[in-house]
């Protein structure tokens, strides 16, 4: 039921934060229309909002950043997402934390079928010493698909779109 559901509007599928401290100082946004990236069909659509300004991405780009989501999506293939340990700040470093936080539409796979999904952080990669925010997924094949998406939205970013 989810699925069909999805294709009928668009979604939000990831989403990169640029953290400086508790505060968002740039988003990029992909969306798609199949929160599912085990599917694909010719029907599939995806946008990107980076601050809120809609871009078109290239077709290839958009597929790509899909089937690289699918590794870090749901249990079975991220093995699960680590969570940042609690511990105290032990840097000696002045000013704010910063890094970057990349979240994903996570995915609950019930007999084959989607049964809920959800926002989640999935990676984060410090800036900073005192960034603290270090989610990643268990599997080594995912944490690099992650750390891909990552590259590829801030390459966008850098690029002015």
């Amino acid at each position: 039921m989810f699925p069909n559901v999805a294709k009928a509007e668009q979604i939000l599928l990831l989403n990169l934060q640029y953290r400086s401290d508790t505060t968002t100082t740039r988003e990029i946004k992909f969306y798609g229309n199949d929160i599912d990236p085990n599917s694909t069909s010719i029907d599939d659509s995806f946008s990107l909002k980076i601050d809120g300004k809609s871009i078109e991405p290239p077709e290839q780009l958009s597929r790509r950043l899909d089937r690289l989501r699918r590794s870090f999506s749901y249990d079975s293939l991220s093995g699960g997402i680590q969570e940042p340990p609690q511990r105290r700040v032990s840097c000696n470093l002045g000013g704010p934390a910063e890094g970057v936080i990349l979240e994903t539409r996570y995915l609950t796979y019930q007999n084959f079928k989607i049964v809920d999904h959800e926002m989640r952080p999935v990676f984060g990669m410090a800036e900073n010493c005192l960034f603290k925010e270090l989610y990643k997924p268990v599997n080594s094949n995912a944490r690099e698909d992650a750390r891909g998406v990552i590259e590829i939205l801030n390459t966008l970013n850098l690029l002015g779109y």
